[in-house]
């Protein structure tokens, strides 16, 4: 989130217009750790007009979504920067909400309590204003070092924060993570998964009232910045102004890409059918989906696709409105376990991931099913 105004794509032409939106104020905490609550804000930059002195050091994509709200509801906007670049999400959960979590993710780093610093510093301050939501972008950090950890963690943070500030159904939008410097990376697939609380979308009934912004079809292997850090913030502030329409101020708006329903097999071919269709297919398909294939014997009850120790590439054929076919032929007489989709790292090149919805152009997350016989 802390990625400059100055530095995304369309950034000078953001900064050369910012002053015609009078309506927008930002300002930015300082970004400070404590291992004790602070009470008051440290302030890095206060309340300002955006012009193009001011906003050019402020986030990108936080801007972006804020004067495109402005202007959509034609209300004032102010918006408060809190964030700090390359942080782990244990460090912005409170005390409370990390011993939550600590005896499921204790076997991974067992010195998880000493955090909650950036909560302390630049967080609990804020907590005595009433705000409208919460937009988050954060993840890549625990995809290096604790990638299982973020599954309880996630919920906990935005458990606690509701708490913390008096709103038990705050708003909150998650990015979903973009693309890392190297493709094979496995905790940044899981970190993607875990963000949406291993259920493929948002909200859900542990995620409930947040929205998200899919960005795996965001990569920018040329950015300046490192290809961690995409210029392509416009997308994403556009991305989550729909959700925020939709779920924070209630104006029906489409703000989801398709989601699979259900899958079935045929032989060998997996019929996979979504929701939220109808659905367009953009990019190559040679390695969008994968197959983890099985025995007709196995227990079902206790399968999870954490157990496939091999995942085979398939092609997809035949799409209509709300489905297209898999070809599991691979499997050679076995059963179908699960199929997945574009769990690679980094899964497709600018706006050209596989599947998109056909009128609102947003992409699907990644996801992984069972399949049904």
């Amino acid at each position: 989130m802390e990625f400059r105004v100055e530095w995304m794509m369309g950034g000078l032409e953001e900064l050369k217009n910012a002053s015609s939106f009078s309506n927008v104020r930002f300002m930015e905490v300082m970004q400070a750790s404590s291992y004790a609550p602070i009470l008051e804000p440290i302030i890095r930059s206060g309340w300002a007009q955006p012009n193009e002195a001011t906003l050019k050091e402020f986030s990108g994509a936080c801007w972006y979504f804020g004067r495109r709200l402005q202007k959509t509801l034609r209300i004032p906007v102010g918006l408060i920067g809190s964030y700090y670049g390359g942080s782990a999400l244990k460090t912005w959960v409170d005390r409370e909400g990390i011993s939550n979590c600590l005896k499921q993710i204790a076997k991974h780093r067992p010195r998880i309590y000493d955090d909650a610093v950036l909560w302390n510093g630049m967080v609990k301050p804020l907590t005595q204003l009433d705000i409208k939501g919460v937009l988050w972008y954060q993840g890549e950090a625990d995809s290096y070092e604790d990638h299982n950890s973020f599954l309880c963690l996630m919920p906990a943070m935005i458990d606690s924060w509701r708490k913390h500030f008096r709103q038990p159904s705050m708003p909150f939008g998650i990015v979903q993570l973009a693309c890392p410097p190297e493709q094979k990376h496995p905790g940044w697939s899981s970190v993607r998964w875990h963000q949406t609380a291993d259920i493929g979308v948002v909200p859900n009934d542990i995620l409930r009232n947040v929205f998200m912004a899919v960005a795996l079809d965001l990569c920018d292997p040329k950015s300046p910045y490192g290809s961690i850090h995409p210029r392509y913030k416009i997308e994403i502030g556009e991305r989550l102004l729909l959700g925020a329409l939709s779920l924070a101020y209630h104006i029906p708006t489409p703000f989801q890409g398709p989601s699979p329903a259900y899958s079935s097999r045929v032989d060998n071919k997996v019929i996979v059918t979504f929701r939220d269709g109808p659905i367009v297919l953009r990019g190559n398909s040679a390695s969008a989906f994968e197959v983890c294939c099985g025995y007709s014997n196995a227990s079902r009850s206790d399968s999870s696709w954490n157990d496939c120790s091999q995942w085979d590439a398939v092609s997809v054929s035949n799409p209509t409105a709300m489905a297209l076919t898999v070809d599991v032929s691979k499997c050679e007489g076995r059963s179908v376990r699960f199929v997945r989709y574009a769990w690679k790292a980094s899964p497709c090149t600018y706006l050209k991931c596989l599947i998109y919805g056909a009128n609102t152009s947003l992409p699907t997350g990644p996801f992984v099913i069972p399949v049904e016989s």
